[in-house]
């Protein structure tokens, strides 16, 4: 495989109105044409067009062309979201036009901070002119962004200036710091799919812009979307077969275990361990460089995030700079992502938005919870997460630590708890089974409202400490054995038991197999008990039973049989061998044809 060098590369996007001669521009920078057949035909390009070229030591730099029409400009988000270095392409015959600021905030709102400005077809107007347009150019981009861009008049179809321009370029990758898409570990992969394909005898080929972390033949990647793993066969990266890729880059991925059906345009694939969610809904924060006077009331708007775009409907919160987006059908989120939000009939960007929530909210928390996210930092990193949700609930999930330690809290199975909170909640759980009455793992969660997940934990914390124990599907104060300690083996017999009642687990009408062997140990432990060799009770049950014989009867009381049967209402073919189990284990004593009581019932 080819020995491409896989440090972090860099990506550059062309952007501008339409006519302005990105993909002529591209060719000159490459000598790639990126315009398909009936695009050159056209003269507009309508979708991405993908070229690339190397610097002097050999670094491979890749370029994405993305439509100038207004028509095409959520192809234009597709282009952008990842790139490392805006290129705004501007016509020194017409100067900066609509769509130039526009595909400028869109590419500033997917968290481009680079620019490099570019004054192409220099030869077709006079110096005096050209330099009216680049000041022009320069004030407008400066009131946009406040930031002073570089700025080369070139002539794309001349080459005048090219190799100053591709200089500029080069001198600004060598200064780019790569940003991380997701907060927290950089290594975790991250990549939303442009286009799917079979190839025959290969299989399914994704190509996208590796957006973050590092891609190796073997590696699992995930589809959210399609909720499905498979494994990277081969790497293909600028045309050339490699062996790993680190972002930000250019990639086609041939993987095995996804098939076409599974994987479309918009979908992203990323690490199996990344915490993504999918929603159908998520809060996030506006930047208020963007917001716009009409999302101070319920809108549909259409989203862009990755290279997906789709309608959503969006609330704002008031008096604050968050909002809901409810969207048609669940989308994968993560805290920090980075999105546009643009008329859902047109192409003016309304905000740039951050997803800072993607769970559900109960009502009574919705206050606390928007408290909290208007207080995260401008910066979002997986730290000022991490401790909002320790400050919010007490707890958050370990995979929100992307394999990294907990700088705070303590571990807890799959949680990271805050200490206080943990020995709260804890105290809760002892006071609800001090009232009385066991309680099972889903009513405990909904009288503590809390996740169920979560319940799990604290009791399996207590049960080691020896405070509460499970039993017939309940916990329990004190200690004594748990049933959520058996084997999966034992478990099944013991629920088959319990379903059976007082019809008893008859062994001639189950198929156990090897599995009998747990009945002994079930035994052994007082789980079940046998009345004879083939029918076992579940031992409650079982006591259930005896304490309708005994009824009302003392110590010495004589009993006949067919009182018994009254009593328990067992078939005779039941009837003997519970008598005898009774008579086993202390019950009673036979008399010739009656029984002795031995013990009360109470006993």
């Amino acid at each position: 495989m080819s020995g491409i060098d896989t440090s972090p590369q860099t990506v550059i996007g062309l952007a501008g109105h339409v006519d302005h001669g990105k993909t002529t521009l591209v060719k000159a920078l490459t000598g790639m044409m990126t315009a398909r057949p009936h695009e050159q035909a056209l003269g507009m390009t309508q979708d991405l067009g993908f070229a690339h070229f190397e610097d002097e030591q050999g670094r491979t730099i890749g370029i994405i062309d993305v439509p100038g029409h207004e028509r095409y400009v959520r192809n234009m988000v597709a282009g952008v979201w990842h790139i490392n270095i805006l290129l705004l392409v501007i016509s020194a015959t017409e100067g900066c036009m609509p769509m130039t600021f526009a595909h400028m905030r869109l590419a500033r709102a997917m968290g481009v901070k680079d620019i490099v400005v570019c004054i192409n077809k220099s030869d077709l107007v006079s110096e005096q002119v050209l330099a009216d347009v680049e000041e022009s150019a320069l004030e407008s981009i400066m009131d946009v962004t406040g930031i002073v861009p570089e700025v080369v008049c070139v002539s794309a179809l001349t080459g005048h200036n090219i190799e100053t321009l591709r200089q500029t370029l080069l001198d600004m990758v060598a200064r780019v710091e790569p940003s991380d898409v997701m907060p927290g570990d950089a290594t975790t992969p991250l990549l939303y799919v442009d286009r799917v394909f079979v190839a025959n005898g290969v299989g399914t080929i994704v190509t996208g812009t590796l957006a973050q972390g590092t891609v190796s033949v073997g590696d699992k990647l995930f589809s959210p979307n399609g909720g499905t793993t498979g494994a990277v066969r081969s790497i293909q990266c600028y045309h050339q077969q490699v062996h790993d890729v680190t972002a930000t880059c250019r990639v086609a991925l041939n993987i095995k275990g996804l098939s076409r059906k599974q994987v479309q345009r918009g979908d992203l694939l990323c690490a199996p361990s990344a915490p993504v969610t999918m929603t159908d809904s998520c809060i996030v924060r506006l930047d208020d460089r963007y917001s716009d006077a009409s999302l101070t009331r319920s809108t549909e708007v259409e989203v862009a995030v990755g290279t997906w775009h789709g309608l959503a409907q969006c609330i704002p919160l008031p008096n604050t700079r968050l909002a809901r987006l409810l969207f048609r059908q669940p989308r994968p989120m993560f805290f920090g992502q980075r999105l546009a939000i643009i008329q859902s009939s047109g192409h003016g960007l309304l905000a740039q938005a951050d997803v800072v929530w993607t769970s559900f909210i109960a009502k009574a928390r919705k206050r606390a919870i928007y408290q909290a996210l208007s207080d995260l930092p401008q910066g979002l990193t997986a730290n000022a997460q991490l401790d909002m949700l320790l400050q919010l609930q007490g707890y958050y999930s370990v995979a929100l630590l992307c394999g990294e330690p907990a700088t705070q809290g303590v571990v807890e199975g799959q949680y990271v708890f805050d200490p206080q909170w943990l020995a709260e909640a804890q105290a809760r759980i002892i006071q609800q089974l001090s009232e009385g009455r066991a309680m099972g793992p889903g009513e405990l969660s909904s009288s503590l409202q809390m996740e169920s997940d979560i319940v799990q934990v604290l009791t399996q914390q207590l049960k080691q400490q020896d405070r509460i124990f499970y039993s017939y599907a309940k916990w329990q104060l004190g200690s004594g054995q748990s049933e959520d300690e058996l084997p999966e083996v034992a478990q099944t017999i013991l629920r088959l038991a319990r379903e059976a009642g007082a019809a008893g687990l008859e062994l001639n009408k189950v198929s156990l197999g090897q599995d009998k062997k747990w009945l002994r140990q079930l035994a052994h432990q007082k789980y079940i008990t046998a009345i004879d060799e083939q029918i076992y009770f579940d031992m409650g049950v079982y006591q259930a039973l005896v304490h309708q014989a005994i009824g009302e009867n003392q110590p010495h009381d004589r009993v006949t049989l067919q009182e018994i049967k009254q009593r328990v209402d067992l078939s005779r073919k039941y009837l003997i061998p519970f008598v005898n189990r009774m008579e086993k284990d202390g019950w009673l004593r036979r008399d010739d044809e009656v029984r002795i009581i031995l013990k009360s019932a109470s006993e």
